[in-house]
């Protein structure tokens, strides 16, 4: 025999196998999913078409559904080898590739993955019945010569698998010129199908995950046979990043394409792992925003890392590129949309292969969530393209040009805000002659729409959202569960589909363009209002949701947020702020050193003189260091604290009532020590201290106080409650978009527990970038915030007459009292999830943090930063190790593995292990914070233990 077993034996590998599915067969049925059961007839039948399916007949003739037999006779069941050794027979006797019973025996991608079940059973065949080895060889030497032959070739998915079917039938019978055939077939398929950004060729994401774990499969046959892979191999592990940012805050793949579902779980990657498991496990992508050439735009609000778990965030993508992909739709310019834990905006999925009427729907242009032309067909082959992108800090801006019709010009623009958390879509249509626009938004079958003028509703479970239009009159309906013509349905699976409503906007003209806004919210739904005073050919709109009221201008340049300008009541009273032109080709200033120098020291210097000067000096000191601001060339995003310390001096205040969310904060520092000043939306008055606070005068009320660090303004709140404990509270990451600073997280919650005073910390390095979410209190680089959080502290405990002090913060907040529990003896740490060394941290939330605290973009090397980073490193430098409680939570793999338990080791290393406890919560999936209950009971133990 010519058979190479060993090759046989090496790549039987990667088959599932269900015990329950040997003994369907053994009982007379056959299961092929995603089919329903067949019961098997007493005579072979080849012709076999009992659900008159195509795929389930593809399906019959690989032969795949007899490997649970197989694998059972391997592992000893004579009963299950008899079986399977009688239908591979007799399939091999009936279906010669020159005349078989059947037109689908030898379809492409049906012969290989056959193929490939004959070779993985030589070895069984040998040892159970030697004298079947002579057929079985044959009929591998029949799948080498049709699958050598080209003129038998498929393409896509469907050649991979003939061509790795073609490799191990050459190394079985040993036929070298075979096995170069089928590698260098191999080698030319992956330059096709896989981009440089790791992305397949075929145009569904369920196709892209599938293909990952197939070639993945055909490199290991490779490298079993000590053969090469081919060059450009290593794209393939990039193809999980992508699946990563196609994965739905639901952990379900976007139903891109012939998509109905799915999930990256079983590729176990670190990003895959990390949205498979809502956060709990693995690592996330380093990027929010994601754009892949072949033709996929991905972004969300975050990956659960901060203020909102995994499932919370928000979610968009848009397809765009050919129309023509394998498994793809014709969908360029659809947009989906998922948030508050729904997926509002969908794709209608694949339902089936072969023909219907529901298939022809979800295969079809106008099904997705997209502009169409009612009535003109599409140009074959067209193409929808992105021409612009921008991604800024505070907002994304995405224009489309469609060439799908002939003399219309139709263009989509989608932005996004950031701080906001919605999407603005402007379709506009241009055409000689009069034409009726269609704006489509393909809702979620869990999804409710309610049409009010010219506003649509979307309930879902308790969940609100709202489609929002503005501009020339817009022509309303809704469709839902249709039968006739099809329409409002999705799929959910193989051929099945649930009733799930679609909004239609029309408008009719030559020339005339959609104006839609797209939210989510709590409680009321999301609203707009057109506002005058918009720029030629943009529109300006006051968008409301329940994080925020936001004034947006949107022009084909992305979104523009007027709020930036001086509030009316400070009109002639506040300095412009002049804009600084950008510096082409040169560093930001605020990486610049001799920049950022002069800056911080003109801040430091004229928080220095507030306190002696008359407010016309303090309004001449902010008028200077605006104007020397925009001269050095600093941006409003990242001002180093400029439009902060502006404010200070100007005692600026805006309503406490409204909702709007300034981007920069309110003046703060109480220069003249009026009594009644309350600038904040705490009830609150606020003292202003120059250095350290003297606040033997301050204990008759709770009050906010200030007092300068350096550059930068350090608010406090503090409750004088009688008690012998204060507790001390730092804050984690916030929502710019709906959070006014200063922000004391869990004062009033705190402060109601009655357990003795209370100090709140709100973290100053804040002020240094209006897009800075997180800044883990890390101050300049010339400002270490540590040591003087504690020694205002100990000031504020002095003051009190308490006799125990408790840190305690959640996340960022707890790695700032790790920090400042270094800093002050006998200190409680309680620490809860804390981040311990930024080092092992999310580089896209530390990376804009060291450049606004740093002015540098990588982690800091000397060792007078490194301990700013690290608990460890600061515990090392001021040798004090306070008492620490961890709180852990034991869902969240990410922080336990890389942040708890080096602290805990180095603490044990160190011998101060009996310095620190943990306290176990299982909190679910990801980065999770207490209950306001569970904090409470935790608080407890920690007061039992003082």
């Amino acid at each position: 025999m010519s058979l190479d077993f060993a090759v046989s034996e090496r790549q039987a590998f990667g088959y599932a196998f269900r015990p329950e599915a040997v003994a369907e067969l053994l009982g007379g049925s056959v299961t092929i999913s995603p089919h329903p059961t067949w019961k098997l007839p007493a005579i072979i039948d080849w012709r076999a078409d009992p659900f008159d399916d195509n795929n389930w007949r593809h399906q019959y003739h690989m032969l795949r559904w007899l490997d649970p037999l197989r694998r059972a006779a391997v592992s000893g069941n004579a009963e299950a080898f008899d079986m399977w050794i009688r239908y591979v027979r007799d399939w091999v006797e009936k279906n010669p590739s020159n005349r078989p019973r059947s037109p689908y025996a030898w379809k492409d991608m049906v012969d290989g993955i056959r193929a490939l079940q004959l070779c993985v059973a030589a070895p069984l065949v040998r040892d159970r019945s030697p004298e079947d080895l002579e057929w079985l060889e044959r009929a591998i030497a029949d799948h080498l010569a049709w699958l050598s032959d080209p003129a038998h070739l498929g393409h896509s998915n469907h050649a991979l698998h003939q061509h790795q079917a073609l490799f191990v039938c050459a190394r079985m019978l040993g036929d070298d010129a075979a096995t170069n055939l089928a590698v260098s077939r191999l080698g030319e398929l992956f330059t096709e199908q896989y981009d440089e950004q790791g992305v397949n060729a075929e145009g569904a994401i369920a196709y892209h995950y599938a293909n990952r774990l197939w070639w993945e499969k055909v490199f290991r046959r490779l490298d079993v046979e000590d053969v090469a892979r081919p060059p450009g191999a290593e794209r393939l592990e990039l193809a999980p990043e992508e699946l990563a940012h196609a994965t739905r805050p639901d952990g379900t793949f976007v139903s891109i394409g012939d998509t109905d579902g799915g999930s990256p779980r079983p590729v176990r990657t670190p990003v895959t792992d990390y949205v498979s498991s809502e956060g709990a496990l693995g690592e996330p992508p380093e990027n929010l925003v994601k754009v892949y050439d072949a033709g996929y735009l991905f972004a969300r609000s975050g990956w659960g890392e901060t203020e909102k778990s995994f499932k919370e965030e928000t979610f968009y993508s848009v397809s765009f590129g050919r129309s023509d992909r394998v498994h793809g739709h014709p969908d360029g310019g659809s947009l989906t949309f998922s948030a508050d834990t729904v997926n509002w905006v969908v794709d209608p999925g694949k339902y089936q292969y072969g023909k219907s009427i529901p298939r022809s729907h979800f295969l079809s242009h106008d099904a997705h969530s997209l502009a169409y032309v009612e009535g003109l067909p599409r140009r074959p082959g067209s193409t929808v393209t992105l021409t612009k992108r921008v991604v800024e800090p505070r907002f994304h801006h995405w224009m489309f040009d469609d060439d799908g019709y002939d003399g219309v010009r139709l263009r989509r623009h989608v932005s996004y805000s950031v701080s906001g958390d919605y999407l603005v879509v402007i379709d506009a249509f241009q055409s000689a002659g009069e034409i009726t626009g269609v704006q489509r938004w393909q809702l979620g079958h869990e999804v409710t729409a309610t049409v009010s003028r010219n506003h649509v509703a979307l309930d879902a479970e308790g969940h609100h959202a709202a489609l929002c239009f503005t501009g020339t009159a817009t022509d309303l309906s809704t469709v839902r569960g249709r039968m006739e013509p099809f329409d409002g349905w999705v799929a959910t699976g193989w051929k099945t589909k649930k009733p799930a409503p679609a909004v239609l906007a029309r408008k009719h003209g030559t020339h005339f363009r959609f104006i839609t806004v797209i939210a989510a919210g709590k409680g009321d739904h999301p609203r707009i209002e057109t506002l005058p005073g918009a720029r030629r050919g943009a529109v300006l709109l006051r968008v409301t949701t329940h994080r925020l009221s936001e004034i947006v201008e949107v022009s084909q340049d992305g979104l523009e947020f007027p709020l930036d300008l001086p509030d009316p009541d400070q009109a002639g009273t506040t300095p412009a702020a002049p804009q600084a032109a950008p510096r082409v080709g040169e560093k930001p200033s605020h990486l610049v050193p001799e920049r950022r120098r002069e800056l911080l020291e003109l801040i430091t210097e004229a928080r220095r003189a507030g306190w002696e000067a008359t407010p016309g000096g303090r309004w001449d000191r902010a008028n200077a260091l605006l104007q020397r601001t925009a001269e050095l060339g600093f941006t409003p995003d990242v001002d180093l604290g400029v439009r902060a310390c502006a404010a200070d001096l100007l005692v600026t205040s805006r309503s406490a009532h409204s909702k709007d969310v300034p981007r920069h904060r309110t003046g703060l520092v109480n220069w003249d020590g009026v009594a009644s000043w309350r600038p904040t939306f705490y009830p609150l008055p606020v003292a202003g201290h120059a250095g350290t606070p003297d606040l033997a005068d301050h204990l008759d009320e709770p009050k906010i106080h200030t007092r300068d660090a350096g550059p930068l303004a350090l608010p406090f709140a503090l409750d004088p409650a009688d008690g012998d404990t204060l507790t001390v509270l730092f804050h984690g990451a916030i929502d710019r978009g709906r959070t006014r600073l200063p922000i004391f997280q869990r004062w009033r919650f705190q402060t109601e527990m009655g357990a003795g005073p209370t100090m709140s910390i709100a973290d100053p390095t804040l002020d240094l970038s209006a897009d800075l979410r997180l800044a883990w209190y890390l101050g300049t680089e010339e400002t270490d915030m540590a040591p003087i959080i504690a020694e205002t502290i100990t000031t504020a405990a002095s003051a009190l007459g308490v006799t125990s002090i408790v840190l305690v913060g959640n996340s960022g907040g707890g790695f700032a009292a790790l920090h400042v529990g270094a800093h002050i003896d006998d200190a409680v740490v309680v620490a809860m999830s804390p981040q311990t060394d930024l080092r092992q941290y999310v580089p896209r939330l530390i990376r804009p943090v060291y450049e606004a605290a740093f002015g540098r973009k990588q982690d800091p090397t000397t060792k007078i930063l490194t301990r700013r980073i690290s608990a460890i490193e600061r515990m090392r430098a001021t040798g004090k190790v306070p008492r620490t409680y961890i709180v852990s939570n034991t869902g969240d793999d990410f922080h336990v593995s890389k942040h708890e338990k080096p602290l805990l080791e180095d603490l044990a290393t160190s011998g101060h292990r009996d310095r620190a406890s943990v306290l176990e919560f299982d909190l679910g999936s990801g980065h999770r914070s207490l209950s306001n209950e569970q904090y409470q009971a935790m608080l407890g133990t920690v007061y039992g233990g003082l």
